[in-house]
């Protein structure tokens, strides 16, 4: 098997010359690299939540829970990037570049499945575990566009936090929104 054809020396590559990122060119493998990643984290997060009993379980539960990962870090990418055209900071490749490279990040979600023993054991809380999981992958998201667009670190941790802002702001105005309509047919 080439290094074309290997997620895992794609993935080396870019953690030991992580400038190969940058270039004009997208890395040989990076697709295979970052699908590969974004199955591996979902599988860990799926497993995660089937541990707390979060999820149910079954193959399409699963396929949903993938689904919506590929699609909410599709979204969080565009909006990125979007966001970095907008303040001239764009770069070649763009939005699939930095929508894969997340994927090659959703490694670090893996880690919730031992950190789930630990939680079924009672060493920590399980939603401890999760959030400190999510900050290593949000650290790593950050530093990622640090170097894929080259800008700040304020500058890459306002890009990577937008998304989130937006969809927590988009929940609590339709949990409002809900309060509102329930409250109305209750009078």
């Amino acid at each position: 098997m080439g290094a074309d054809m290997d997620p895992f020396k794609t993935l080396e590559a870019l953690i030991d010359r992580p400038g190969t990122l940058t270039g004009p060119e997208r890395p040989e493998g990076l697709g295979r690299a970052g699908l590969l990643g974004y199955f591996a984290g979902t599988l860990g997060l799926f497993t995660f939540l089937r541990m707390q009993e979060a999820v149910p379980p079954g193959v399409l539960s699963f396929l949903a829970v993938f689904a919506l990962v590929l699609a909410a870090n599709f979204l969080f990418a565009a909006i990125m990037h979007l966001f970095m055209d907008l303040t001239g900071a764009e770069r070649p490749g763009g939005a699939a570049r930095l929508f894969l490279a997340f994927g090659c990040t959703d490694f670090l979600l893996t880690l919730l499945v031992p950190l789930g023993f630990f939680a079924g054991v009672k060493v920590l809380n399980a939603f401890l575990w999760f959030c400190l999981c999510v900050l290593a992958l949000i650290y790593a998201r950050v530093r990622l566009v640090r170097r894929l667009y080259a800008v700040s670190a304020n500058k890459a941790l306002l890009a990577v936090w937008l998304p989130y802002a937006g969809l927590t702001a988009l929940f609590f105005a339709g949990f409002f929104y809900g309060m509102v309509w329930l409250v109305w047919l209750i009078v």
